[in-house]
């Protein structure tokens, strides 16, 4: 069963997805890793408030994405370098919850195990619950692109009451900033694309 919804969605998100304003957990994730990655954000936490945004139907035939959704910089200026743009928003999971399928789904952290374990990497899968986000799209086949213009990287905050910290992946502005209106692009790492060419030969074959 999907989480249910902690905010009210955004214009043009899909109704098919459930929105979240913060990170839930898996069945089977830990209360400990619970606390570090799924406990609400304070906004005194924040880097800078959050700029506005837009989630806009891509219309360009030759865009990669041509049909689907990206996300706009809407603050009506440029982004700066290392501005904070929004949280990545989704189902916290261990490894052996990873859905091979997914497109939404980025490591969080390793999270260290007990002595002569192997640690546990945690993931955060966006296809069914999340947020503005999920919408960020590959710089790469996109118009007017030779680098992406935002970067996935944690932040972190202390936790009240001396519980550890708090850990977010995020989107950033990146080195050269985000221009105004502009579409709001990572890279997604060639990983990524290595086993999107396997799964294509392999439904080709």
């Amino acid at each position: 069963m999907a989480p249910a919804s902690t905010a009210t969605p955004p214009p043009n998100f899909p109704p098919s997805v459930t929105y979240l304003s913060h990170p839930a957990p898996s069945r089977l994730l830990p209360r400990s890793l619970q606390l570090a990655y799924c406990t609400p954000s304070p906004a005194s936490s924040l880097p800078n408030p959050p700029p506005r945004v837009q989630i806009r139907t891509i219309s360009d035939p030759a865009h990669p994405a041509h049909g689907q959704s990206g996300l706009f910089n809407a603050s009506g200026k440029k982004l700066e370098r290392g501005t904070w743009i929004r949280d990545y928003v989704g189902l916290v999971h261990l490894e052996k919850e990873a859905d091979p399928t997914s497109d939404y789904d980025l490591c969080l952290e390793r999270v260290p195990a007990s002595e002569g374990a192997e640690a546990e990497v945690v993931g955060i899968d966006a296809t069914k619950t999340g947020n503005e986000a999920r919408f960020v799209n590959d710089y790469r086949g996109i118009r007017g692109f030779q680098r992406p213009n935002a970067v996935f990287e944690l932040r972190t905050w202390d936790l009240p009451g001396g519980k550890g910290r708090g850990v977010r992946m995020a989107v950033w502005a990146g080195p050269h900033g985000v221009e105004k209106g502009s579409e709001i692009c990572v890279s997604y790492g060639r990983g990524f694309w290595d086993q999107r060419r396997k799964e294509a030969e392999v439904h080709e074959g």
